[in-house]
């Protein structure tokens, strides 16, 4: 298994309209992404701010 970082766990957000804007420190370019697997097949992706690194659940998944 890979090195796993000893990093906050991520907060949970909800997507209104449109999520580019970080709610933690207002970047306005979008986000970095991570997937963090669930399961042999599931693996949840997490959204990471470029600028102040805050990570955001933001309950997605996907099928691998």
């Amino acid at each position: 298994m890979g090195y796993v970082m000893d990093i906050e766990k991520p907060k949970k957000v909800l997507i209104e309209e449109e999520l580019y804007i970080c709610p933690q420190c207002g970047y306005k370019d979008g986000f970095h992404n991570s997937f963090v697997r669930q399961s042999d097949k599931i693996c949840k992706i997490i959204l990471i701010c470029p600028s102040c690194h805050a990570r955001f659940d933001v309950n997605w998944v996907v099928e691998i």
